[in-house]
C-alpha cells in the first residue's frame, strides 16, 4: 500500500507524522515501510499469503522485495542499506541496534549478553533486551538473531511471536519458505 497520511491530535506533545507508507510482501512476510523526510522511521513486520508490490514502489521498497523473495527461496539474501531515521533513538539503544547491525551477520545469532559485550556494554544483558524490544526496523536491524542465556529462544516483542522469530532464523539458514 502506498500512500500518504498525517496523523493529527490535539493535546498530544508528540505526533508521528508519516509522509508514506509503503507496504511490501512476498510470502510468508511482509515489511510495511515508514517514511518521513526521506528516512524510514520505522518498519512493520509480519507475515503475508499474497505477493505485493505497488508500481509506484520506491527503490527501496523495490530492492527489500528482492530480498524477500530470496529468502523465501530459501536463498541467502542481505536487505539495501535504507536510510534509517535514528533521531529519538536513546544513545545506548542507538550503540546496540548499530552494534547488531554491524557486526551479526546473517546466519549468526548471539546472546544478549554476548551483544552487550560487543557493544562495549558488559553485564548489561537485561538492558540489550530493552533496546531489543525498541527496535525500530525490525528485520533490517535484525533483532530476531539475538537469543536468550544458552540460545533459548525468548523475548520478541512482534505481534507473531516467537513463531515467527523462529521462521526468520529457519529462512536466514536457507531452509526456504514452507508450504
Amino acid at each position: 500500500m502506498s500512500g500518504r497520511t498525517k496523523l493529527v491530535a490535539q493535546g498530544v506533545k508528540h505526533v508521528e507524522v508519516t509522509e508514506r507508507v509503503e507496504r511490501v510482501a512476498a510470502p510468508p512476510l511482509e515489511l510495511t515501510l515508514f517514511w518521513r523526510g526521506g528516512q524510514v522511521v520505522r518498519l512493520a513486520l509480519g507475515k503475508a499469503d499474497a505477493e505485493e508490490l505497488a508500481p509506484d514502489a520506491s527503490y527501496e521498497a523495490k530492492a527489500v522485495h528482492k530480498v524477500l523473495k530470496r529468502l523465501a527461496a530459501g536463498k541467502k539474501a542481505q536487505f539495501p542499506v535504507l536510510p534509517l531515521c535514528w533521531d529519538g533513538v536513546p544513545p545506548f539503544t542507538a550503540d546496540i541496534l548499530r552494534t547488531l547491525l554491524e557486526q551479526v551477520p546473517a546466519g549468526r545469532t548471539v546472546t544478549y549478553g554476548e551483544l552487550a559485550a560487543l557493544a562495549g556494554h558488559p553485564g548489561k544483558a537485561r538492558a540489550v533486551g530493552q533496546a531489543m524490544a525498541r527496535n525500530p526496523w525490525p528485520l533490517i536491524v535484525p533483532c530476531h538473531r539475538v537469543l536468550g542465556a544458552g540460545g533459548a529462544l525468548t523475548g520478541y516483542t512482534n505481534p507473531h511471536g516467537l513463531d515467527l522469530k523462529a521462521l526468520l532464523l529457519a529462512l536466514e539458514s536457507g531452509q526456504g519458505a514452507k508450504g
